[in-house]
């Protein structure tokens, strides 16, 4: 009896953690909503930690790299690349993208994907309280603003 209630309540236990996991791969898989650069800045708080997609322009400078929009030029933000992401296709050929074009007179322009996180590191990158920490990239351009489509 006691053997039988072990195993039922092991297979609970199993077909509970696979219920689990298969709502935490859905959740990876949903797509990010995708806001503008702008709605984003004036409501921190509201996105902070929330996977976001943004068209931005991106700007590279000697100790970092930094995203914003025409639309609110006064702004921007730090961007770091998210550790866990680093080594994937996309963020490796957007990395080698702006490092080839970065003496380029011609904007860059970008469709990232990340998400606000506090600036933890008290270096001098990062100063300010909040970053972008890019997760992926799914376009990358220069010269001209990405279709919005």
């Amino acid at each position: 009896m006691t053997r039988k209630f072990v195993i039922c309540g092991g297979l609970g236990l199993l077909a509970l953690l696979t219920s689990s996991l298969d709502r935490a791969l859905y959740a990876q898989e949903r797509t990010a909503e995708t806001v503008a650069f702008c709605q984003r800045i004036s409501r921190l708080d509201k996105y902070r930690g929330t996977q976001v997609t943004l068209r931005v322009s991106v700007n590279v400078y000697r100790h970092g790299t930094t995203i914003s929009d025409r639309a609110c030029s006064k702004h921007s933000l730090l961007l770091i690349p998210d550790p866990a992401a680093v080594q994937t296709n996309a963020l490796s050929h957007f990395y080698q993208f702006l490092a080839e074009h970065k003496r380029s007179s011609r904007p860059i322009f970008a469709t990232i994907t990340g998400r606000l996180v506090k600036g933890e590191d008290g270096g001098f990158v990062l100063k300010r309280n909040v970053v972008f920490k890019l997760e992926s990239v799914s376009e990358v351009s220069e010269g001209g603003p990405l279709n919005n489509s």
